[in-house]
C-alpha cells in the first residue's frame, strides 16, 4: 500500500479519532495534518508485512499525548462551532445547545484516566470492536470490555443515564 492509498483509506478514520478528542476544529486539523507528516516522514522505514492500523494509530495516539502535554486544555465552548453551524443554517440556540453540550461531555471525559480515555475514544470515535483495541493497546480483550464498562458508568453517572 502506498502513502496515497493508506492516506485516503484511513483520513476520515484518524480524523474522527482526533475530533473525539479534540472539540476545537482547527486544533484538530492542525493534529491530523501533524499525524499524517508523520506518517509520511516514516513511512519508507515502515514494515509493509506488519499490520498498518496499529502503526497509524500508535502515531495518532502519540500526537495527541504530545499535544495535551504542550498545552493546559480548558473545556468551554468554541466561537468555531458557532459560526459553522450559523453558516450551515443551523439556529443559534440549537448550536448553543450542542456546544453546552460538548462543553459537559468534555467536562466529563476529563474526570476519566487517560487509559479510559482512550479506550473511550478508540470504541466510539474508531468504532472498533474491544478485540481490535485489545490488539491495537497490549491490553487484554476482558480488561478492555471492563475499563470501557466502567468509563461508561462514570461518564452516565456525570451526564445522567439520558445523554449516554
Amino acid at each position: 500500500m502506498g502513502f496515497e492509498e493508506l492516506y485516503d483509506k484511513y483520513f476520515r478514520r484518524v480524523y474522527n479519532y482526533i475530533r473525539y478528542r479534540v472539540l476545537a476544529r482547527d486544533a484538530a486539523d492542525d493534529l491530523v495534518s501533524a499525524v499524517f507528516e508523520k506518517v509520511l516522514d516514516k513511512f519508507d522505514a515502515f514494515d509493509q508485512g506488519k499490520p498498518v492500523e496499529p502503526w497509524l494509530f500508535a502515531i495518532a495516539r502519540n500526537t495527541l499525548n504530545d499535544y495535551y502535554r504542550r498545552r493546559a486544555v480548558r473545556v468551554g465552548l468554541s466561537l468555531d462551532g458557532f459560526e459553522e453551524s450559523i453558516a450551515s443554517g443551523e439556529s443559534v440556540e440549537r448550536a448553543a445547545e450542542r456546544g453546552e453540550e460538548n462543553a459537559q461531555l468534555l467536562a466529563a471525559m476529563s474526570g476519566l484516566s487517560e487509559a479510559e480515555r482512550e479506550l473511550v475514544a478508540m470504541k466510539y470515535a474508531l468504532d472498533l470492536s474491544a478485540r481490535e483495541i485489545a490488539a491495537q493497546t497490549g491490553l487484554t480483550e476482558s480488561n478492555v470490555g471492563v475499563t470501557l464498562f466502567r468509563a461508561m458508568k462514570k461518564l452516565r453517572d456525570r451526564l445522567g443515564p439520558e445523554v449516554i
